[in-house]
């Protein structure tokens, strides 16, 4: 297979077979953290499509796909990430498929 869920314990990756990487740059390298702003946000550009620029109507196709996806999660850990991961993005998405799947 091509994806392993790391959700029950699948095999690592094996860095033995990764090779050498070689790579150049014109400037510094600096390791360091990333500062986040305010404005950072995991699921912000999500949430802006979801609710700004999708149609009432694409809003509609958009959570029957999720539906169909949701229904289709056998496992309750994961049907609950699911809508974990879609109410960050948006509440009121999140809300209607809970409704919509069945928690």
């Amino acid at each position: 297979p091509v994806h392993n869920s790391n959700s029950f314990g699948a095999p690592a990756a094996d860095e033995s077979r990764a090779g050498e990487v070689n790579w150049e740059t014109a400037g510094d390298v600096v390791r360091a953290a990333y500062t986040l702003r305010s404005e950072d946000s995991d699921f912000g550009q999500a949430g802006t499509l979801y609710r700004d620029v999708y149609t009432d109507e694409q809003k509609a196709r958009f959570l029957e796909t999720l539906t169909g996806q949701g229904k289709s999660i056998t496992v309750p850990e994961i049907r609950e990430r699911f809508f974990q991961y879609w109410t960050n993005v948006d509440g009121d998405l999140g809300a209607k498929l809970r409704s919509e799947v069945g928690a």
